[in-house]
């Protein structure tokens, strides 16, 4: 397992340009990497206030890629809506949850117990990358969330929790 501590998260930069402060999509990189490198499939769960549109855009039509995003919705850029599923070979790899503001820690256990675990169990990917931003925390100004800090280390136990049972215990 392993923690990249960078800012911004990167998951609105497109392949091809900058965008909403992200200059590169790490998140992006470090699948595409892992999939050069023999990793059949790979899971990116977003728990950013804001939609990765940019991460969704680079693999909405890859089968090899879930991309999973829990968000506040309305809020910028203005997509992410549930119906966003992916396209081509990618469909049904691309799942949107978005969420209305003023959401706590309770709601985001019900996205992650409904929907989140089990669609990484079925898709058993050999890493799982987490787009982090924080910014769905209670405290945060631009944002409406209200997520504690015990809230987003239940999230990541989940999530470690499903890197073990699917992905060899690979967690980023």
């Amino acid at each position: 397992r392993a923690a990249a501590l960078v800012r911004p998260p990167g998951h609105h930069a497109l392949a091809d340009r900058a965008m909403g402060f992200c200059l590169i999509n790490n998140v992006a990189v470090a699948a595409a990497d892992a999939l050069a490198r023999g990793i059949a499939r790979v899971a990116i769960v977003d728990i950013d206030v804001h939609h990765g549109n940019g991460t969704q855009a680079i693999f909405e039509a890859d089968p090899r890629v879930l991309y999973v995003s829990t968000h506040q919705w309305p809020l910028y850029p203005g997509t992410g809506a549930m119906g966003e599923v992916g396209v081509g070979d990618g469909a049904g790899r691309t799942v949107n949850l978005p969420l209305p503001g003023g959401c706590v820690n309770e709601d985001y256990a019900h996205a992650f117990r409904a929907v989140v675990l089990p669609v990484l169990h079925e898709f058993a990917p050999g890493l799982v990358l987490v787009s982090a931003g924080f910014d769905a925390h209670e405290l945060d100004p631009l944002a409406s969330m209200r997520v504690t800090e015990a809230g987003f280390a239940w999230m990541m136990r989940q999530l470690a929790a499903a890197a073990d049972s699917c992905g060899e215990g690979r967690l980023v």
